[in-house]
């Protein structure tokens, strides 16, 4: 478990096997509204080792990251922090806790967002992540963006 204060606050970072599933819900939402296809097509997706990082403040759940362990990778699949909580650093927080993690384990760590969401792609790459890989298809009738 990762500790920290922040805001006069306590946080804590939690590994666990067991998906947080209300805030997964909302995960879900949020990304549905960039490209609902490309959502249901990870959703459909099998994994062998699925890790889970969740976030609280004191005892309540504000996030969570989500990791597959495969061919010396932690592929972070989702980071989700409850909008009311955004902008404040935790995700980065996070993120750090995630890191240490692969270190730990001699991991490498990949991140997956959607192509048209830029503040994941600003989120990453602040934290020096950058794109190694793009997935290409036919252009369709909806642009797609975070609202």
């Amino acid at each position: 478990m990762h500790e920290f204060e922040n805001f006069n606050y306590k946080f804590s970072i939690t590994k666990t096997e067991t998906l947080p599933q209300d805030l997964h819900a909302n995960f879900v939402n949020e990304m549905s509204l960039i490209d609902k296809i490309l959502v249901h097509h990870y959703l459909d997706m099998k994994f062998n080792k699925t890790t889970y990082f969740i976030l609280f403040q004191e005892e309540l759940k504000i996030g969570y990251g989500c990791g597959v362990e495969d061919n010396g990778f932690l592929t972070v699949y989702e980071l989700y922090i409850l909008p009311q909580y955004r902008e404040l650093g935790l995700g980065t927080s996070l993120f750090d806790a995630i890191r240490d993690y692969c270190k730990s384990q001699k991991l490498k760590i990949r991140s997956v967002t959607l192509p048209s969401d830029r503040i994941g792609k600003n989120f990453y790459e602040s934290n020096l992540i950058t794109a190694r890989a793009l997935i290409m298809e036919e252009k369709r009738e909806n642009t797609r963006y975070r609202p």
